[in-house]
C-alpha cells in the first residue's frame, strides 16, 4: 500500500538545572519539556511540477511556509554505480539540493531557496539510509513533500508577522527563515526529531500510516535523532534537547560520546550497516547508556514553570568552550564546585516531587509556606553557578540578569528562576505559582524592564513567553489540522 500523510509533533525544552554539567556522564541534568512544538507532516508529493517529472529522478520538497522563500528541494538517489563494490554500496542514501524555479500554473512559479538547510537535509540523509537498510528500497522511489510548522514562541515575532486565519495556531512570521529571532527553546532538535519520528511513520509502517496513534519505538526515534542532529551540528554534543524532543520532561544524563563516533562519515564504505546497528542499538562494543528518568521530574499542582526571552545587547561566543577550558586547567576546584552544583540540582528534583505528593499545597503556599524551601534550593543553586562564572570568568549568570531574577523572584507568586542551559544573556526560566493574576502582574511588571552592568549589557526588552512546562514527548498529530498550510 502507498504511504498516506503522517504529522508528528516534537517538543521545546529547557535545561533548568545542570547546564555545563550534562556534557559529563558522571552528572545530569533537568530536563523540562515545553508546550511549544515543531510540527512536521509527511505526505506524497503528488502534484510535483511537471518539469521536474520528466528528469525521471526521485525528489523530496521541504517547505516552512511561515517563512519567506522557505522552500528546499532535493534529488534522491543511490549512491551506487554499476562498477560498485559491496563495500562502497554500503554508504548512505545520497541526498542532494537542487535549485527548483518552475512555470508551472500549479506551482505559480516559485522557486526554492538557494540556502542551505543542514539540520533538514542531514536528517533525510540519514533516515533515509536507515530506511534503506531495512529493506526498504522504495525510498528512492517516490517523492516526497515535507511540510514544518512551529509555534508561535520558537521565534520573536516581528511587525510583519500576522496569523492567515482566525481558525489556525499557526503564524506568519513575515521574514525569511534566517532574519528570524529564535528564543532558544531548541527548535533544531524538535525539528530534527519531528522529522525523523515523521518520516519513520511514513516509510515503515505496513498499514501506510493509517493508524493516527502509532508511532515506531521511542528508542528507535531517540537513537537516530541523537544520530542526525550531532552530524548536522558538527559535533558529539550532550543530548539532552533531543532526548526532551522524544520523551518530553526527564532527569537526563548523557550517553557515551564514543557510540555515535563509531558510526563514522556517511561518505564512508560500511556506513549504511553501521548506522542501522547503532540506531537498533545491536553494536556490542558501543551499547547505547544514554539514562531519560521521566519519573524523576514532576512540578507540583499550582505551579508552573514560564520561559522569559530577553533582548540585550552583548553576547558572549565560546562558552562552554572556556568553562571546559577552566575546568580542564582548575580539576579540583572545579570537581568540587560541580558535585555542589550536582547536589543542588539533585535537591531541587526531591522537592520539587515531595511538593507533588502534598496534598492542598497550593493552599498552604503562602509567603512561609511549603514553596520556600523549594526557592531557597533555587537560590542556592544560582549561587553556586554565579561561583562558578566568576571563576571560570565566563558569564553563566551575568550580573544584568542577576538583577533580572533578583527582581522577578520579589514579585508575588514567583518561586525563583534561573538563567537556563549553559546561561548568558538570552533567557530567564521561572517557577510561578498557577494563577492568571501572578501571570498578569508578572508580564505587566516585566513589561519596559530595563538594565545595564558594568560590562556594557543592556537589557533592552524582556518578553514573557506563553510556553510552559509539558509533560509529554513528541506525539502523531491529526494532518487535517495543517491543510491551510500545505
Amino acid at each position: 500500500m502507498s504511504p498516506s500523510s503522517v504529522a508528528v509533533s516534537a517538543p521545546g525544552k529547557v535545561l533548568f538545572a545542570g547546564g555545563f554539567l550534562v556534557l559529563d556522564r558522571k552528572h545530569t541534568g533537568v530536563v523540562f519539556g515545553l508546550n511549544a512544538r515543531i510540527h512536521a507532516r509527511v505526505e506524497p508529493w503528488n502534484d510535483k511540477p511537471r518539469s521536474l517529472k520528466g528528469e525521471g529522478e526521485r525528489h523530496i520538497l521541504v517547505q516552512s511556509p511561515q517563512f519567506l522563500e522557505a522552500k528546499w528541494l532535493y534529488r534522491v538517489g543511490s549512491s551506487n554505480t554499476p562498477d560498485s563494490s559491496s563495500e562502497e554500496e554500503d554508504v548512505a542514501v545520497n541526498v542532494e539540493q537542487v535549485p527548483m524555479t518552475t512555470q508551472d500554473d500549479d506551482e505559480g512559479g516559485t522557486a526554492s531557496s538557494t540556502t542551505t538547510n543542514k539540520f533538514v537535509e542531514t536528517t533525510l540523509r540519514y533516515v533515509l539510509t536507515y530506511v534503506s537498510s531495512r529493506g526498504r528500497q522504495h525510498v528512492t522511489t517516490n517523492d516526497i513533500k515535507i511540510t514544518v510548522l512551529a509555534d508561535d514562541d520558537y521565534y520573536s515575532q516581528s511587525s510583519a508577522a500576522s496569523k492567515s486565519s482566525t481558525t489556525t495556531p499557526f503564524t506568519s512570521f513575515g521574514v525569511k527563515l534566517r532574519n528570524a529571532h529564535k528564543t532558544g527553546l531548541g527548535s533544531s532538535a524538535a525539528l530534527v526529531t519531528s522529522l525523523v519520528a515523521a518520516l519513520l511513520a511514513f516509510y515503515l509502517e505496513e498499514n501506510g500510516g493509517d493508524d493516527a496513534a502509532s508511532l515506531p519505538p521511542q528508542k528507535v526515534i531517540h537513537n537516530l535523532a541523537q544520530a542526525a542532529h550531532c552530524a548536522a551540528q558538527g559535533k558529539v554534543g550532550s543530548g539532552f534537547d533531543v532526548a526532551a524532543a522524544v520523551y518530553g520532561s526527564c532527569l537526563y544524563r548523557r550517553f557515551t560520546p564514543a557510540i555515535l563516533e563509531a558510526v563514522g562519515e556517511p561518505s564512508s564504505p560500511g556506513f549504511r550497516d553501521r548506522l542501522r546497528l547503532c540506531v537498533d542499538d545491536l553494536e556490542l562494543n558501543h551499547k547505547w547508556d544514554v539514562e531519560v528518568a521521566g519519573h524523576a521530574i514532576k512540578i507540583p499542582d499550582g505551579l508552573i514553570l514560564v520561559m522569559c526571552d530577553v533582548d540585550c545587547g552583548s553576547e558572549t561566543p565560546g562558552m562552554v568552550r572556556k568553562v571546559l577550558q577552566w575546568r580542564k586547567e582548575k580539576a579540583e576546584e572545579a570537581g568540587l564546585l560541580w558535585n555542589a552544583i550536582q547536589q543542588g540540582s539533585d535537591d531541587l528534583c526531591q522537592e520539587l516531587r515531595r511538593l507533588s505528593e502534598v496534598d492542598g499545597v497550593v493552599a498552604q503556599a503562602e509567603e512561609d509556606g511549603p514553596f520556600k524551601g523549594l526557592g531557597d534550593i533555587l537560590l542556592t543553586v544560582r549561587s553556586l553557578v554565579r561561583e562558578m562564572s566568576a571563576k571560570s570568568e565566563v558569564p553563566v549568570e551575568p550580573p544584568v540578569i542577576t538583577e533580572l531574577l533578583d527582581y522577578c523572584t520579589s514579585l508575588p507568586g514567583v518561586v525563583g528562576g534561573v538563567a537556563p542551559g549553559a546561561g548568558g544573556y538570552d533567557a530567564v526560566a521561572l517557577l510561578i505559582k498557577s494563577d492568571v493574576d501572578v501571570v498578569r502582574g508578572l508580564r505587566e511588571k516585566l513589561d519596559g524592564w530595563k538594565g545595564q552592568d558594568d560590562s556594557g549589557a543592556t537589557i533592552g526588552h524582556v518578553r514573557l513567553l506563553g510556553v510552559k512546562q509539558a509533560k509529554e514527548g513528541m506525539r502523531r498529530e491529526d494532518v487535517g489540522q495543517y491543510a491551510e498550510w500545505v
